[in-house]
């Protein structure tokens, strides 16, 4: 890939200078001409400074950026170490980052990397918790999108911070920053794990389980490092990592948390985080076991409005049914009804009908019994209204084409019952819609007995065969 053009400054500023004195154009006007010049001929200009005031008595155009403005802040109060300037610009630089990626990118040119660090560095030295926590703050921000930025030398201080410091101030931005950096970057991942936060990141939901701040961005945290969202590695380490979480006693934390959580949110991102964690067939069965079923169903049942509720607990039910075992214990808990009355209160939201549908898919996989008593429960009518209310959600229709299709894989007598809910005329657009869904629409299709085109996608030629 190309890498893109780059100019100067002063180019930059020339141009500017131009459209004013050359062609009359106001400062607003000839700032977005240079810009629209410059990208046209594919100008990278995220180095550079694009805004500008003017003295009104002599003319002079001066740079005027708030990321560089908060940057010089910092750089001055470090120097002559004025915390309370330090705090500011702290603040301003976070402020401008969150604003967008081209700030962030534009920070990343003017060698805000090693000012920030530096910064943490000096406050950690000093003792200072709040411009610590600042300075946390603000690399999470600059690192959002480009944690690769991240060094071995960062790594290894936020990994020291997290096993040193207790304050919960502190330790939400640590958690927040080791995260920030982890996101598409399997190499800071693996160095995290090699400086040993696995641990200590299930040692702080812990300590902390009745901070519902740091509950959740330990789980987010946590959650990063099962990720397999980098490009530019072909293999990563997401399920050895899943491992190493569920070995420190994950579950145990998790459903610890749970058990006593009066916040829907922080149990939102304690189901999603036991969900991936699910990896292992054992893993799936040990939640079970340790009373996690029938914490989430009680849950559900507790919180019917709450539409996050409903997506997490269904992408739970539907990652712990890859049990055979835990399929059933599902049906025998009553979860078939609650799920089908989560999908119906839903009924609109989409990510609810994907898990929902997904969820049903899953426990009927392989056990005729569970497909009758999804039949019975009303799953049938569930998955067929989410067909029709998103008839252009991918998702929806993927996973409601398979779940149909799982429901008469082993059990034909159901394919009279889902044709006649009109199944087949949502199943055939979904085919003609969705390329996503041309193999799963078709599998439905021909597992209810319909007609369906099946193409030979590869025919041998014969030619270049070896005679023996």
């Amino acid at each position: 890939m190309a890498q893109p053009k780059q100019i100067t400054q002063e180019t930059f500023d020339a141009v500017v200078r131009e459209n004013m004195e050359e062609f009359e154009m106001d400062l607003h006007e000839a700032i977005q001409d240079a810009k629209d010049q410059f990208k046209t001929q594919g100008v990278d200009l995220s180095n550079l400074i694009t805004s500008y005031i003017q003295d009104l008595d002599t003319g002079e155009l001066k740079h005027s950026n708030p990321v560089k403005d908060a940057l010089d802040m910092i750089q001055i109060s470090l120097q002559e170490d004025d915390l309370q300037l330090l705090l500011k610009g702290l603040q301003d630089f976070s402020t401008e980052c969150d604003k967008s990626e081209d700030n962030r990118k534009f920070a990343a040119s003017k060698g805000a990397f090693k000012l920030l660090f530096s910064s943490c560095n000096h406050c950690y030295l000093m003792k200072n918790k709040d411009n610590l926590a600042a300075s946390l703050d603000a690399l999470s921000s600059f690192l959002y999108g480009q944690g690769d930025l991240a060094d071995v030398k960062m790594i290894e201080f936020l990994a020291s911070c997290l096993k040193e410091l207790k304050e919960e101030v502190l330790v939400e931005n640590i958690v927040k920053a080791i995260r920030v950096a982890c996101i598409k970057s399997e190499s800071n991942r693996q160095t995290f794990v090699a400086n040993g936060v696995i641990p200590y990141l299930v040692a702080t939901l812990k300590d902390y389980s009745q901070s519902g701040r740091i509950v959740k961005e330990t789980c987010l945290s946590l959650r990063v490092f099962t990720f397999d969202d980098d490009m530019s590695v072909a293999f990563g380490k997401a399920h050895e990592h899943a491992k190493l979480i569920v070995a420190e006693n994950a579950f145990g934390v998790l459903l610890g948390i749970m058990e006593h959580c009066k916040d829907v949110d922080v149990a939102s991102e304690v189901c999603v985080t036991l969900s991936r964690l699910a990896v292992r067939n054992e893993y799936c069965k040990d939640i079970v076991d340790m009373g996690g079923l029938k914490m989430v169903l009680k849950l559900l049942q507790d919180h019917t409005s709450s539409q996050n509720i409903a997506k997490q607990v269904c992408t739970l039910l539907r990652a712990i049914a890859g049990n055979d075992d835990v399929k059933t214990s599902i049906v025998d808990a009553g979860g078939l009804g609650l799920i089908v009355a989560a999908m119906t209160t839903h009924a609109k939201q989409a990510t609810v009908a994907e898990q929902g549908c997904a969820a049903l898919g899953s426990i009927a996989l392989r056990s005729p019994p569970n497909c009758s008593a999804i039949v019975a429960a009303g799953g049938v009518e569930a998955i067929v209204k989410a067909m029709q209310i998103h008839p252009d959600v991918a998702g929806v229709q993927k996973q409601a084409c398979l779940a149909l299709r799982n429901l008469v894989a082993r059990n034909p007598d159901h394919c009279d019952i889902i044709l006649e809910a009109g199944a087949e005329s949502l199943i055939r657009k979904a085919h003609g819609k969705m390329g996503d869904c041309e193999d799963l629409a078709k599998a439905a299709l021909r597992d209810l007995g319909c007609d369906v085109e099946l193409k030979e996608l590869w025919t041998g030629t014969g030619q270049g065969k070896v005679q023996y």
